[in-house]
């Protein structure tokens, strides 16, 4: 009786430790920042011209909600450029259930109102599930955007304390596809998705740069502009005494010569992330 009493308890602490080791996605404060090139294009009559401006839009979950019975999560995004809508407003709804990450958007006519019905709100997408296994067919659903793909998962890797969930998609032009535990992939809470690619020629277009999830001054990670994870970062702000290092790196480590011209991006220089 007592080697069973102690089998059993072996494994509610088994069972505990598996539910603790989840960092969940869905937590009050965590943010989104995404590094965008806003490119405008226009006419003068006798030839075509251009101007590149270059910001952050930030996706923040923040304050409770119900819908439909449900409590949800707000996200508010907030810009510190006007040219990506007015900010902030209510971007759209976010939940999560046994691993997975649900949300539903705002229809962007909605944005600059301040009460909102239930028809105000998309369907509820499944944007993530920590719950699969190796072999599992993830399908991507950004209401019918363009940008949805089937994902094949592929491994699931442990770097830097944070889970790494690495995907084959079943599409050639987007050949690397990760999830990091607690934070996501690439778009992040779907600002890309949701933002239709112009048509017209004189017109504003936007090019996302970069996506890093915080929650406080915690960076939990970084995606490069091909949608590749970025590590090593919190290696490169340890290194040597940061207010005497005026050295840039990229974000895959590696130090840029002082004399060649650094193009836009984001760089480390002096322990912190700086836009150019």
């Amino acid at each position: 009786m007592k080697k069973n009493l102690i089998i059993l308890l072996s494994f509610i602490s088994l069972g505990i430790y598996a539910q603790d080791n989840y960092r969940p996605f869905v937590e009050e404060g965590k943010s989104w920042k995404y590094y965008i090139e806003a490119t405008t294009t226009w006419w003068d009559g006798k030839e075509m011209h251009w101007d590149e401006d270059y910001g952050y839009s930030t996706l923040t979950i923040k304050g409770d909600t119900v819908v439909d019975n449900l409590v949800y999560k707000k996200v508010i995004h907030d810009a510190d450029h006007g040219f990506f809508w007015n900010a902030p407003f209510l971007y759209g709804i976010i939940r999560e259930n046994n691993k997975k990450v649900y949300m539903r958007f705002i229809y962007p006519d909605m944005y600059d109102t301040e009460i909102y019905e239930v028809d105000d709100f998309s369907e509820e997408i499944l944007m993530y599930d920590f719950n699969l296994n190796v072999g599992d067919i993830f399908n991507e659903d950004y209401e019918n955007y363009g940008y949805g793909a089937k994902l094949n998962l592929t491994s699931i890797e442990e770097n830097d304390g944070k889970r790494i969930y690495n995907f084959s998609p079943n599409k050639d032009w987007w050949t690397i596809k990760q999830w990091v535990e607690g934070a996501g992939g690439f778009h992040g809470l779907g600002l890309e998705q949701r933002t239709p690619i112009p048509t017209c020629i004189e017109c504003t277009r936007f090019q996302f740069l970069s996506l890093s999830c915080y929650l406080g001054d915690e960076c939990l990670c970084t995606f490069d502009q091909s949608g590749s994870l970025v590590l090593g970062i919190e290696e490169i702000k340890a290194e040597g005494n940061p207010k005497s290092d005026k050295s840039v790196y990229d974000l895959q480590g590696r130090k840029l010569p002082n004399d060649k011209e650094i193009p836009h991006g984001i760089y480390i220089r002096d322990g912190k992330k700086i836009a150019r």
